[in-house]
């Protein structure tokens, strides 16, 4: 368990109704997460029995003589691991089940939300803004319900019951293996300092290096590169960032084994600290050698959960973070939806009439989510009419041409007829139908569109020919 950067979270704070929020997206899997931590807490007190039975052999069974004893407590020592081995693959079950389930089940939310957007939104955002809130911040999130939730349940448990077991045989030793903590804790806190910035900047540096193979690995800017770049400079420009990459992760893995290091040292002076004050006791009769060998045993339980609880305000907050990420597309406002009682376009005409429409582009709050936008876009949201008052119709049959210099708005009057963009005044209609009394689905499924910039999904050709009608032939 590494120790985190509490820094990192000081200012965070949760909207109300977040945890509320998260419970409705699990509440589908409360069984599973109550069995988890049944799970959880046999497993815990089953650790309990090796260092009790060894207690048991050692003070009662070796000097009474007593074979029929020990095979007893062998075997509970059996059955205690069989069934530990059980509960750790029936946790892990339990952890992948509600975890993968609920990946699946915001990654499903997220995408049919972000299809119901409209295009203003997809010209605001990146697309690695979208991508990473259905790859990373989902991923972020279901561990709140598996590796956090469980991770401190299970620290508090074997903490209070390694204790209360310790405490039990011997107060005054347990006392004495809590001593050298604050050693240990203090200089953990500042490693976990440093290795939250070195983490930093190593997802910077990730971050530019594939913005970087984004950019020019693709149709458009592998020509650019050849054409006007220099192939050394750029393989510098990458190198650069691939080197700290690499420095950082040197850094981190040293940093990380210098805490396990200091961790393991921990123990074995607690270890050490037991046998040599409990060997003591035991010559002057105060306690039994089975006593302290099990308080030995269960002295190296006690550390690694105490490190696990100081940094569980972190885990938590930082998977709630990602919650909130989540939440916040799914919250995105949807100015283009269906009226209530919308009908159907059928067997269309197709007579197209534009009526005294104006056109403005929306502000950015009405299509975009400030926390995805890379940054602010000079004229998105022009402080101008794109059309005004424009009036005419299109009959059944005909063909009209629309003609006008660049960015006189002839893709956008467009792009107003399958409502990509709803009018700021007037109306459009097709057959005196207003269109936003019309469902969406039948409205753009009754207008053909060949586009200015033509894009292939990655699958057959007769899939990109059918995408409109999978079962053209």
């Amino acid at each position: 368990m590494m120790p985190r950067d509490t820094d990192a979270v000081r200012d965070v704070h949760l909207q109300d109704g977040t945890a509320k929020r998260v419970w409705a997206f699990a509440r589908p899997y409360r069984s599973i997460i109550i069995l988890f931590l049944v799970a959880i807490l046999a497993a815990a007190l089953l650790a309990l029995v090796p260092p009790l039975v060894v207690r048991e052999i050692l003070d009662n069974a070796i000097p009474q003589g007593d074979r029929r004893l020990i095979v007893w407590l062998a075997t509970a020592a059996v059955v205690s691991a069989l069934a530990d081995a059980a509960l750790q693959i029936l946790q892990r079950w339990c952890s992948a089940r509600v975890g993968e389930g609920l990946i699946a089940d915001l990654r499903i939310a997220l995408y049919a939300k972000v299809q119901r957007l409209p295009v203003g939104f997809f010209t605001r955002t990146p697309t690695g803004a979208i991508t990473s809130r259905l790859s990373n911040d989902v991923v972020g999130a279901q561990s709140a319900l598996t590796s956090t939730l469980g991770s401190v349940v299970s620290n508090v448990i074997v903490l209070v019951t390694t204790l209360a077991t310790m405490a039990a045989l011997e107060w005054r030793l347990t006392l004495l293996s809590l001593i050298v903590l604050p050693t240990f804790i203090i200089p953990a806190r500042r490693v976990g300092r440093r290795l939250q910035d070195i983490s930093r900047r190593q997802m910077q540096h990730n971050a530019t290096m594939n913005t970087q193979m984004t950019e020019r690995f693709n149709v458009a800017g592998a020509m650019l590169v050849k054409l006007f770049g220099d192939e050394r400079r750029e393989l510098n420009a990458f190198s650069t960032q691939a080197n700290a990459v690499r420095d950082a992760g040197i850094s981190s893995a040293m940093l990380g084994r210098v805490f396990f290091v200091a961790l393991g040292l921990v123990g074995a002076i607690g270890t050490a600290a037991i046998y040599g004050i409990g060997a003591w006791m035991v010559v002057s009769g105060s306690i039994t050698a089975g006593t302290l060998v099990a308080l030995a045993a269960l002295v190296t339980r006690v550390y690694q959960p105490l490190t696990g609880l100081t940094n569980a305000r972190v885990d938590l907050m930082t998977s709630m973070v990602s919650f909130e990420r989540v939440f916040e597309v799914l919250d995105a406002p949807e100015p283009i939806t269906e009226r209530p009682g919308a009908i159907d376009l059928t067997n269309s005409a197709g007579e197209i009439a534009f009526n005294s429409v104006t056109f403005r582009y929306p502000a950015a709050e009405e299509h975009a989510i400030s926390s995805m936008e890379q940054r602010s876009i000079p004229g998105a949201d022009p402080d101008r009419n794109i059309l005004s008052d424009v009036s005419f119709s299109i009959l059944p049959g005909e063909t009209v041409a629309v003609v006008g210099a660049s960015g006189a708005g002839k893709s956008t009057l467009v792009s107003l007829i399958p409502r990509l963009y709803d009018v700021t005044a007037g109306s459009v209609t097709i057959d005196g139908h207003d269109i936003r009394n019309l469902t969406l689905p039948s409205l753009r499924g009754a207008i053909g569109v060949v586009a200015q910039d033509p894009h292939l999904f990655h699958v057959s050709i007769a899939d990109n020919l059918r995408f409109a009608d999978p079962d053209a032939t």
